[in-house]
């Protein structure tokens, strides 16, 4: 036998058995009664039901071919020899679904004496097949013919929609009565359901889309019902809440739940008498017998014996290891009412002593329990039920906002392994913080045990005058600490940082946090911590206290990320009382390192504007395409000239050469004209993702960044670019109509667009007239002018660069124009040189006015009308404006990727 060295010396066998402890306890219990709860799972698949009713109608009108092509092909595959011989047993087949698989899952709830759920599921079914009556009676009604021929069938000669309500009940009730992952027999009888209802499509007895409707309907009904009435929760509570947490290694002797959620009005105390084993143990269960204890009217408590459950005699091997016991019941465990406590006196005394108010919501249950030796511990219970919740919303921040690597948990186990893993990897850095006691799994619920700080309070629930210097220290240094060693928090507000009766700070709540966290992970820490001091002690303080715990690097770091998408919630909440607490930060640090290069960064992924810039493409797009007659499209563009096509593709390439021109000419640093012609390519691709102009300027701004090359400067430079621009433009124009002579020619515009005209600078002058609108429009213009005007001036000092600019904007506008005219050559026409450059260059800025990206869609529909407007038939109008962004916008995007990609391989962007 293997020897181990024990104490003193001494050799131990190494498989003897260890003598585990269960002492037989007595624990109160003060929780709040709740045997039943609304699961938000159950309201987001109501959500989903919902939409996918409306996709599947939406996809029946607009694709009626396709799901007609299906439902014949699963019909095709059965051949009609097949159908004949399967038409005996699938009547039989559909005569027992429809018949005893509702008798049986009613009768089921019955005889598990469920009597809520059964009578849940009997009314839920009856809603579920009026719901379908009144589908029917208004599709009948207001339906469009393509949405009715797509839910149809032919039925002794008629056409009739194919819903039937005793399929959306039958649906309903099975939803109602519970999920299918709990219950075999739901299993099944989910399993029959599709079955019949597949039989019924091939037999032509159903549609596809009606199938799918009905059952859909049937479930958005069970999971209302669901929703509305609760369900029985799976939660630890009671005795497996006491078993849980001596499985965690404590020997509890009371339990007094903490959260908000629990009053003196709602709670009770109990009395739970247990001798599970403390620790993990892997010992087989033994047959449950549940003891059921009940109270006379003399207050004396009687046990009886219960039946064995059918799921404690195991039968197969799944269930053998099922019933391995994690939580070590015993069969003696019993749960009495304690009617000589007093629930509110009880939480009132662990209330004074935790030193924490209970006012803060969350999604978690929070307890306090004592063990056998009087000490305190603090417990953390995540449900299974509410994961979703804090689910959903780290995936919601992991859509909506830029470079943060969040991974949501996909499980409750995941949830609690992660939180050990950022106490245990905290403590290990030496950051203050509850140290982990023990983690467990009850149930659909996981228990994290910490240790409590004694009078300890929040840092918000300090007198302003209690948080001196040295505490605002203390707290940048186990920020920094945890940072020293890779580990961000990602959720620093005021309630996780205490304050023990010793003036030590302590940073709790590491469950969203990383242990290798990114640059801008830790950045954003910073931010949220400066304006959580500055919401607490004012902005003069808080920016002392760092600059005190910061390099010169940390505080310009900060800057960008002082944005409210950045805060905690409790934080934004508190900074409401606030006004222009951010803005007067950012501020405050550039003041303090002026000279900090620090690029803007932009958190949010969209934001309402994306969302309309979005939807105007859309809309832009739909309306375009809707006009369209392919046939006269596609007749002008077989009979485009291919020579002026390639000249219009090499003249928008001459484009990047004059941009690059210019920008270089225009840059306070001497920047190579082939590598930023390589930007302007590159800029390409970032157009398709940003509205028109304005992703070319961020890529200049970013290498003009890497060129050493400071914001500020930056900015003026990449803006007096875009103004030289414009005013290069509109001289051209005037030139080219000089030169012509087409200014004497033109004719005046016809009164309709000169009152237009005239109407619309009266109402720009009167509104400027307004003070308040004059200090609004001052207010976004000045920045600009302030930053454009000083490069202007020395740029204006140096004859060469400005012609050197200039020259390069005049390259990029002849390369648009002859790029369009020749897509104009094309298909056989010509415009004037005024004109067509009017054209050009007029429509080409209203389509870019929308915030589209790229322009995608306005900038079509502006070129189409403007073509058409000097003459040009529309079919051959937008299939110029269409070729014409094909060559000069998407043709160049394979260009622009692999330019992307050489510059950032060679950290030029």
């Amino acid at each position: 036998m293997t020897q181990q060295l024990g104490e003193g010396g001494t050799t131990v066998p190494a498989s003897a058995p260890r003598e585990e402890s269960s002492p037989r306890r007595l624990v109160l219990l003060v929780d709040a009664p709740q045997a039943r709860v609304r699961r938000p799972g159950d309201l987001l698949a109501l959500i989903a039901s919902a939409l996918g009713i409306v996709f599947v109608l939406v996809l029946a009108v607009y694709a009626n071919a396709t799901t007609e092509g299906v439902t014949e092909d699963v019909q095709s595959a059965v051949a009609d020899v097949l159908r004949q011989a399967l038409l005996l047993p699938v009547t039989v087949l559909e005569g027992i679904v429809t018949l005893f698989v509702p008798i049986v899952v009613l009768v089921d709830r019955l005889v598990r004496r469920s009597w809520r759920s059964a009578l849940e599921a009997a009314i839920t079914a009856a809603v579920a097949a009026l719901l379908v009556v009144l589908a029917l009676w208004l599709l009948n009604a207001f339906a469009p013919p393509a949405l009715a021929n797509g839910l149809s069938i032919t039925s002794d000669g008629r056409t009739v929609i194919a819903l039937n309500p005793y399929v959306a009940a039958l649906s309903g009730l099975l939803t109602a009565v519970g999920d299918r992952s709990h219950s075999r027999l739901l299993t099944w009888t989910w399993g029959l359901l599709w079955v019949v209802l597949g039989l019924a499509v091939v037999q032509g007895e159903q549609t596809l889309p009606g199938a799918v409707v009905t059952v859909l309907l049937g479930r958005a009904a069970g999971l209302g019902m669901r929703y509305a009435s609760g369900v029985l929760h799976e939660r630890a509570t009671g005795i497996s809440l006491v078993r849980g947490l001596r499985r965690s290694g404590l020997d509890p002797v009371r339990v007094v739940r903490m959260d908000p959620l629990v009053t003196g009005t709602h709670a009770q105390a109990w009395t739970v008498t247990t001798s599970s084993p403390i620790g993990y143990t892997e010992r087989l269960r033994e047959p449950h017998v549940e003891r059921v204890t009940s109270v006379d009217h003399e207050g004396r408590h009687h046990e009886r014996r219960g039946q064995p459950h059918a799921h404690d005699q195991p039968q197969t091997p799944a269930d053998l290891l099922a019933a391995v016991d994690q939580e070590g019941a015993a069969a003696g465990d019993t749960i009495v009412p304690d009617v000589l406590t007093d629930p509110e006196r009880v939480l009132a005394e662990a209330s004074s002593s935790a030193g924490l108010t209970r006012d803060l919501e969350g999604v978690h249950r929070l307890y306090a329990v004592w063990d056998v030796r009087g000490r305190r511990h603090d417990v953390i219970v995540l449900d299974g039920d509410r994961h979703v919740v804090g689910y959903l919303t780290s995936l919601w921040d992991s859509v909506r906002l830029r470079g943060l690597a969040r991974h949501p948990a996909r499980t409750l186990r995941e949830a609690g392994n992660r939180a050990a893993l950022m106490s245990l990897a905290t403590q290990a850095v030496g950051v203050r913080t509850r140290p982990l006691i023990g983690i467990t799994e009850s149930r659909d619920s996981v228990l994290i045990v910490t240790q409590h700080l004694a009078g300890a309070r929040r840092l918000d629930e300090l007198l302003p005058d209690e948080i001196d210097d040295g505490l605002l220290d203390q707290v940048w240094e186990q920020v920094r600490t945890a940072h020293a060693r890779g580990i961000a928090h990602r959720d620093l507000h005021a309630g996780s940082v205490l304050v023990d009766p010793s003036r030590d700070v302590w940073i709790v709540d590491w469950e969203g946090g990383e242990i290798i966290s990114s640059e801008l992970a830790r950045r954003i820490d910073l931010a949220q911590l400066l304006a959580m001091l500055a919401v607490l002690v004012g902005e003069e303080r808080a920016l002392a206290s760092a600059e005190r715990a910061l390099s010169r690097d940390q505080m310009a770091s900060m800057a960008p990320l002082l944005q409210t998408v950045a805060l905690p919630g409790r934080t934004r909440d508190a900074a409401t009382n606030h006004r222009d607490l951010l803005a007067t930060l950012r501020q405050r640090l550039i003041a303090l390192v002026p000279t900090a290069d620090v690029a803007p960064l932009q958190l949010n992924r969209f934001s309402p504007r994306t969302v309309i810039t979005a939807t105007l493409a859309v809309v832009a797009i739909w309306v375009l395409l809707s006009s369209l007659n392919f046939r006269e499209v596609a007749n002008a563009v077989t009979s485009a000239n291919p020579a002026f096509m390639v000249l219009a593709f090499v003249m928008g390439l001459l484009t990047f050469v004059g941009s690059a021109v210019s920008l270089a000419a225009f840059s306070p640093e001497r920047l190579g004209l082939w590598r930023t012609t390589l930007v302007q390519v590159a800029a390409s691709v970032v157009s398709l993702v940003a509205p028109a102009g304005i992703g070319p300027a961020a890529l200049n701004l970013r290498y003009l960044n890497k060129q050493r090359i400071t914001t500020p400067v930056a900015v003026a430079s990449v803006g007096l670019v875009q103004l030289s621009q414009f005013v290069t433009t509109v001289l051209l124009l005037v030139v080219v109509a000089l030169v012509t002579g087409s200014v004497g020619t033109l004719s005046a515009p016809s009164p309709t667009v000169l009152a237009a005209v005239l109407g619309g600078l009266a109402l720009v002058g009167v509104t400027l007239l307004v003070p308040r609108v004059r200090a609004w429009v001052w207010a976004k213009v000045q920045p600009t002018l302030q930053q454009v005007w000083p490069r202007l001036v020395q740029v204006a000092s140096d004859p060469r660069r400005l012609l050197a600019g200039i020259a390069g904007n005049l390259l990029v506008t002849v390369g648009y124009v002859t790029a369009f005219g020749a897509s104009l050559a094309a298909f056989g026409h010509t415009l004037p040189l005024t004109n067509l450059a009017i054209t050009y260059l007029a429509s080409n800025s209203i389509g870019s006015v929308v915030p589209s990206p790229g322009g995608i869609g306005p900038v079509e529909v502006a070129l189409t009308g403007g073509l058409t407007v000097v003459g040009i038939p529309y079919a051959t109008a937008l299939s110029v404006a269409l070729l014409f962004r094909v060559l000069t916008f998407w043709g160049r995007v394979p260009l622009g990727w692999a330019a992307l990609r050489h510059l950032q391989r060679r950290d030029v962007i």
